[in-house]
């Protein structure tokens, strides 16, 4: 610390800065003050425009961050430790002072970091939060769609009893027995035809023709049923 020319001081701000915005390390090109304001500016740009950079202490965060960013996935969660070696030196709060004093710059370069990196984290959640309620709602769209395909093909099936029922796999078990009592329908119709040919050739008595009329109207009875039953 009693070395002006110790290069940990503000190592940070000097590592991510571009120095030949102050003409590398000759201290004559520019008064002190203004220096370290270019390159204070300069470590904060560079950050800025850095895809991804993390901070120690929040681990999972910038995990997090990482995996969004470039798409990848970690085999294992990264391990939040709360103390480093250095934490186990003891040092008094008038030397913690002087060490920040000294590294002012990293000071303020670490709490534009914090800032940004935090900004960066929630833009990420919001972001994964907004594509998931959009995926959700595509989901809602495509099975609405799904069941409106579903119900109008079920009633082109009804109305088309002719139609092949193999063909429309989304039949219910409604549509199938709407289709076997069609079927009966035909069968007895044809039945009932194929009786009163015989009749009217053979020229049955009165009491059959009048048996003849109850079929009729009993059919009558079956076709209002079903179309009730539709």
């Amino acid at each position: 610390m009693d070395c002006p020319y110790n290069l940990a001081n503000n190592r940070q701000v000097r590592m991510l800065s571009d120095l030949t915005l102050v003409g590398c390390y000759n201290l004559s090109v520019m008064p002190e003050k203004q220096r370290n304001k270019v390159l204070l500016e300069s470590a904060k740009s560079n950050l800025k425009h850095m895809a991804f950079f993390g901070l120690t202490e929040f681990q999972r965060k910038t995990q997090y961050l990482f995996e969004k960013t470039f798409n990848m996935n970690f085999i294992s969660p990264f391990t939040q430790y709360n103390t480093t070696r250095a934490s186990s030196v003891e040092i008094n709060e008038e030397i913690q002072k002087r060490i920040e004093g000294l590294n002012f710059l990293d000071m303020e370069l670490y709490s534009y970091a914090k800032d940004l990196f935090l900004q960066r984290y929630q833009f990420m959640r919001q972001k994964e939060h907004q594509e998931a309620r959009q995926k959700r709602q595509e989901q809602r769209k495509f099975l609405k769609g799904r069941f409106l395909q579903t119900h109008f093909q079920s009633q082109g099936q009804s109305q088309n009893p002719s139609q092949n029922p193999s063909q429309n796999p989304n039949l219910n078990a409604n549509q199938n027995v709407t289709q076997n009592l069609i079927q009966n329908l035909t069968q007895h119709s044809s039945q009932n035809s194929s009786h009163k040919e015989n009749r009217e050739s053979q020229k049955q008595s009165a009491g059959q023709e009048q048996s003849d009329g109850n079929t009729s109207n009993g059919t009558n009875d079956y076709i209002g049923s079903v179309e009730k039953w539709r």
